[in-house]
């Protein structure tokens, strides 16, 4: 559990160009332009993908058509990068022919509500339909083949660390049960900040920040080349001192050490929003108040949509420990 306490060269000399050296010269700039859309496009495979289902009866034909196409492609993809998994805290890759399952901080994407690791790109031929009769019941069977890519995770640019006390020397992932934690932050350009802690023994996911006087505020702006630290009202920046949080690790049982995973989520773009938080009543220790939360699973599915949504966001998770 975690608590808190209030406390372009210029266009004239382009055009006195010789004809020559203008058309070399408008060459050389596509060429340029291009560059980057090549470096960064994703390796693009050939899979072949199926799915059978029987048509019922409050379904149509060309409704269960639709159906099988998008599962046969979701079929493809997972055969080739893994079939996505949600549990608790974390996204994990189940490997379809090994049957080897790994931890993921890749981006997902959601097709018929299903989390993929890839897309389907195009068709490489045109699926083949199939309507076949099963001891009288009617089923349809779809066969793809096309190209398919897999989604790759955006490379972290800023720095954090988790603290024990409000200095940089103070970082670790070993805490004591009541111990205050902090945050230190430094990110090479503008953006936006919001920070969640999750708690494994209670599969519940709690927002470190905004803090919980800005509850309605979905993420914080940050300044570059600045480094901030969060949760200690001394060395508050933008925010008056009252609203910041000063966060204690508080363990569900005593005597029991527990681990937990803190989510930093940076955003060099745009805002980042935020998922549907609640509050609790129940007492704590000291009779301080909890921050708002989600179930760890709604966290999880809310994270991977909002990456999807917008590839600029960045993702860093920290596992730490909290003993007795």
């Amino acid at each position: 559990m975690i608590i808190s306490q209030y406390c372009l060269f210029p266009i004239i000399n382009y055009f006195r160009l010789a004809p020559r050296v203008k058309i070399f010269s408008l060459t050389l700039i596509l060429c340029c332009l291009l560059i980057p859309f090549h470096a960064f496009s994703q390796k693009e495979l050939a899979e072949r993908g199926e799915f059978k289902m029987r048509i019922e009866k409050s379904v149509s034909e060309l409704e269960a058509e639709r159906i099988c196409l998008e599962r046969a492609r979701i079929n493809a993809i997972e055969n080739a990068f893994g079939q996505t998994i949600v549990q608790g805290n974390s996204t994990y890759i189940k490997n379809e022919r090994t049957g080897t399952t790994t931890e993921s901080k890749s981006v997902f994407n959601f097709m018929a509500e299903t989390m993929v690791n890839g897309e389907w790109v195009e068709d490489i031929k045109a699926p083949e339909i199939n309507k076949i009769y099963i001891e009288g019941d009617l089923w349809i069977e779809v066969k793809v083949y096309g190209k398919i890519r897999e989604i790759k995770e955006t490379p972290i640019t800023f720095e954090s660390a988790v603290l024990a006390c409000p200095k940089l020397e103070c970082k670790t992932v070993v805490f004591n049960n009541k111990q205050s934690v902090y945050l230190a932050f430094t990110a090479p350009e503008d953006g936006y900040i919001s920070v969640y802690c999750d708690f494994p023994e209670e599969k519940k996911t709690y927002r470190m920040l905004p803090y919980k006087a800005d509850q309605n505020i979905s993420s914080y702006p940050i300044k570059a080349d600045q480094t901030y630290l969060f949760f200690d009202p001394k060395s508050a920046k933008n925010i008056a001192p009252s609203k910041v949080d000063d966060l204690t690790f508080y363990l569900s049982n005593p005597l029991s050490p527990e681990t937990s995973k803190i989510f930093v989520l940076f955003n060099p773009k745009n805002e980042i929003g935020k998922p549907i938080l609640t509050t609790t009543n129940k007492e704590t220790p000291s009779n301080l108040e909890e921050p708002l939360s989600l179930q760890s699973e709604d966290f999880q599915r809310w994270l991977q949509k909002i990456r999807r949504a917008d590839p600029s966001i960045q993702l860093e998770t920290t596992i730490i420990s909290i003993n007795p």
